[in-house]
């Protein structure tokens, strides 16, 4: 049985999203409302390749002061056209036993302590077959403490200063740079 992921129609979101690649600020509640009326959970392996629908995702920035933790996504990861890249942000998609957000965060690294959760925006790039598919609610997590990662087969993590986040822009994921422009 294949797992189940949060989607929408595509079409439901083409007034907010449609030729707005990058961070979509100030439009967050209008989205959530269109998201909350009308998702659905469909099979993964369709939805992947399926443009006509959007595969609704949690991104959190972790940062602590003026650093932000990084992944980088290791060949054993579940996504094979984002091995080798790096991410700055820890999310996934949402199931029907989900509670979106923290659960993300939480099911892929352990955050020692966390002192606030800020919605950024959403981050839309139609740009690539992965981000034609998908649509991130992004936040930022101040944390304090230690960040570890918990499927150290798929991912190693670092603490990286926000002013070298940009010497490693050819290296980041698309949504790492669209979230990368927000923080720095």
């Amino acid at each position: 049985m294949s797992e189940s992921i949060l989607v929408v129609k595509t079409g439901l979101l083409a007034g907010i999203i449609s030729g707005k690649n990058g961070l979509i600020r100030g439009r967050d509640a209008e989205i959530l409302d269109i998201v909350n009326e009308h998702h659905e959970f469909r099979p993964r392996p369709e939805m992947e390749e399926d443009p006509s629908y959007r595969q609704i995702i949690p991104y959190v920035v972790l940062t602590r002061g003026e650093e932000v933790f990084v992944l980088r996504r290791l060949k054993k990861g579940g996504e094979k056209r984002l091995h080798g890249l790096l991410s700055i942000g820890v999310g996934g998609h949402i199931n029907p036993v989900d509670e979106a957000g923290r659960g993300e965060v939480e099911e892929e690294v352990e955050v020692e302590r966390e002192l606030s959760l800020v919605p950024v925006g959403v981050i839309n790039e139609e740009t690539n077959e992965v981000g034609s598919v998908h649509l991130g609610f992004m936040f930022r997590m101040e944390v304090a403490g230690e960040v570890r990662v918990r499927e150290t087969e798929k991912l190693e993590g670092l603490w990286v200063p926000k002013s070298e986040l940009p010497a490693l822009r050819e290296q980041l994921e698309g949504w790492s740079k669209i979230a990368m422009e927000a923080i720095v």
